[in-house]
């Protein structure tokens, strides 16, 4: 995976703006981990660090309920394939192993930001799109 900085580029967005919008609280806490990986998590505190994971973890909830809400209502074709893939990366989130970010900060949070990349591109950039643009045909982007 190569990497990139969390900068909101008008180019991901889905056309669904409550999804965009939690979208870009995605990208602040990627930019808030990668913020601290610049400066090689020097001089971190553990507070700093359960509460990226704690921003995280209720970011995951809140922002797969959402689109699980709208799947549902809208009768996505793909739900249960989409919900399942929700289900992997939530499973990830939660199971982010607190003592061990605290021991090796570095080396934790960055295997946690190669994992975020990961669904940006692997999810957010695919599936979501691509579930936006079934529900809601009136908001695919006019290329």
């Amino acid at each position: 995976m190569f990497d990139f900085a969390f900068d909101w580029i008008k180019e991901l967005e889905t056309g669904d703006e409550l999804i965009d919008q939690q979208h870009k609280e995605f990208f602040r806490i990627g930019r808030d981990i990668e913020q601290l990986l610049v400066r090689k998590c020097i001089g971190v505190q553990e507070q700093e660090l359960l509460d990226i994971v704690c921003e995280l973890r209720e970011y995951v909830s809140y922002h797969f309920y959402t689109e699980e809400t709208i799947m549902r209502q809208k009768g996505y074709s793909n739900y249960e394939l989409h919900v399942k893939e929700h289900l992997g990366f939530r499973k990830y989130v939660m199971e982010i192993d607190c003592p061990a970010l605290a021991k090796n900060p570095y080396k934790e949070l960055k295997a946690i930001k190669t994992m975020i990349q990961s669904w940006v591109f692997n999810h957010m950039m695919s599936e979501d799109v691509r579930m936006i643009n079934e529900i809601q045909p009136e908001n695919i982007k006019k290329k």
